[in-house]
């Protein structure tokens, strides 16, 4: 027992050395879980480079060939990098400096687990609380390891402990810790989704939907003053209050039949949008008494986004499509802003321009009937999301105030006795966001810099590298003034840093785009909070 306390003490200094060499004021630039610390993609980071030129490229810092050819995320945390991959015939997980690039230690939590078929969905992404490693093997292997040499503390099957169902795929989701919680989502009859003591890994509840597991991940939502999480099942996304793991509603319109929905659900404000090969969907969640109602706000059966990620920055969601290549939708009424092929031009078969002489974006044409006139009166709601929406119509500003009528969710759109799996998209990206501009990486083998803009297509610099492989796309990663792409078994890191901005700016006097420094902001992305309490995205913990 003494030599396991001195080896904790030793690990934690050296641990803390470790994050402390980067400097206290890079801190809340960490990315600590999938898709960063709010798991919707956006960071606060700011003095990045705005444009990618022969002048001013992104520079090649260091790469990592030792982590297996996997599609795992990454986690960043001062001077490490965690991430999951292969070695000697097991998953294990990695921990690589961000100086030098070489990889300090790994440990093996479990047999790799081949997916059936040849549908792409994104593997776990370690999640790193408090000097400790949560992660999720593909065989549902939930491990707790010490952040600073691998330590194993605990692990728990989602399947043999928990009475999970192993989906087709295997296990793909990301660990969400939540203060003394470690909350996952094993799909079993009695256990869609389970709290577990993160330091005991002792049972504290179960949600019992029998909704199976499919292949996002938990995120924290509040609805009122009610505190949720919320995941995107195998039949639907549903919403779990944090005290107790009461079901408190189930969204299913979105849910493909197969169970292959793996892109991640948005939450903003009462709302939620999902999306899978049949279509996307946004539900507004109102609370009615002790219950939930859900009321269905559109549904667009022409955007259809089976795997990948779409991120939401103001009133723009950007996704990639099968059907329009890149493309911009409103949230708030699912109507397509604009559409580009140049990015897919190969999947199209058809000439584009080239970037750099200027693109050409379509336009989308405009339903024939209005998004409310598409909304049948049958349960009152007062939505100010929608009275906003019914100015834009023309109406009245008198309006702010009145109850809009709109319809029950439906539970499911299309009814199927054996459903397939979707065919494995060609048109996939994934997104990360930092000082107005998307980060996408295309299945096509690049990462793009563009504006996030509801005005059209507006790149502003591309990476193309040797070992990217088409039909892969892994998260990238924004942290500390670095960029991080994983590629297989490679994992490059680039300096994003733009030397000319040490003040903040955006290089032209104006300030940038959100301001100088690294302060807290809030991000575009995010639930207003005006006049309300507590309805800013959580943070990890």
């Amino acid at each position: 027992m003494k030599r396991i306390m001195i080896r904790n003490i030793v690990c934690a200094f050296l641990f803390c050395g470790l994050i402390l060499s980067v400097g206290m004021s890079v801190w809340a630039a960490d990315w600590p879980c999938w898709r960063g610390a709010n798991r919707n993609g956006l960071s606060s980071e700011t003095g990045l480079l705005r444009n990618w030129t022969e002048e001013s490229m992104p520079a090649l810092v260091w790469k990592n060939t030792t982590v297996g050819p996997t599609m795992n995320g990454m986690a960043v945390i001062g001077n490490l990098v965690y991430t999951i991959g292969s070695k000697g015939g097991s998953e294990c997980v990695f921990c690589i400096d961000n100086q030098s690039g070489k990889t300090l230690w790994s440990r093996p939590i479990g047999k790799p687990l081949g997916q059936k078929g040849k549908f792409p969905v994104l593997r776990s992404t370690p999640t790193f609380y408090k000097d400790l490693l949560y992660v999720m093997s593909s065989s549902g292997n939930l491990v707790c390891l010490n952040a600073a040499d691998g330590w194993l503390f605990w692990t728990m099957n989602l399947v043999m402990n928990l009475g999970g169902i192993l989906p087709q795929g295997g296990y793909c989701e990301s660990p969400y810790v939540d203060g003394k919680w470690v909350i996952v989502t094993p799909g079993g009859p009695n256990t869609t989704m389970v709290a577990l003591d993160r330091t005991s890994r002792m049972i504290k509840w179960t949600a019992k939907t029998g909704m199976p597991a499919a292949y996002s991940s938990i995120m924290k939502a509040s609805f009122g003053r009610e505190h949720q999480y919320v995941n995107f099942t195998g039949e639907g996304v549903l919403g779990v209050k944090v005290k107790g793991g009461d079901v408190r509603w189930r969204y299913e319109a979105p849910a493909h039949q197969s169970g292959f929905n793996a892109c991640p659900p948005i939450w903003f404000g009462q709302t939620i949008l999902a999306s899978s090969a049949v279509g996307t969907g946004c539900v507004w969640i109102q609370k009615d008494g002790t219950a939930y109602k859900t009321s269905e706000v559109w549904f667009n059966e022409d955007i259809k986004v089976p795997t990948g990620e779409m991120i939401k920055v103001n009133d723009n969601v950007f996704a990639c499509t099968d059907e329009d290549g890149l493309v911009c939708f409103n949230y708030r009424t699912g109507e397509k802003i604009w559409t580009d092929q140049t990015l897919f031009a190969e999947a199209f078969e058809e000439d584009v321009d080239d970037v750099k002489s200027g693109s050409k974006s379509k336009k989308s044409k405009k339903s024939k009937v209005s998004a409310l006139e598409k909304i049948p009166a049958t349960v009152s709601i007062n939505s100010p999301l929608l009275a906003q929406l019914s100015r834009a119509e023309g109406n009245s500003e008198d309006n702010a105030g009145e109850t809009i009528q709109i319809t029950p969710a439906p539970k499911a759109r299309k009814k199927s006795k054996k459903a397939v799996p979707p065919p494995a998209p060609v048109c996939m990206g994934t997104f990360a966001y930092a000082e107005g501009l998307l980060y996408l990486r295309t299945s096509m083998g690049e990462l793009v810099l563009l504006e996030a803009s509801p005005e059209g297509f507006k790149p502003r610099g591309r990476i193309a590298l040797p070992q990217m492989k088409k039909g892969l796309a892994v998260t990238p990663v924004i942290a500390n003034g670095y960029l991080y792409l994983r590629e297989g078994g490679t994992i490059f890191c680039f300096d994003l840093r733009d030397q000319s901005r040490k003040d903040g700016s955006d290089g032209s006097g104006s300030g940038g785009v959100n301001g100088g420094g690294n302060e807290q902001k809030v991000l575009p992305g995010m639930p207003d909070n005006s006049g309300t309490k507590r309805r800013t995205a959580p943070k990890l913990g």
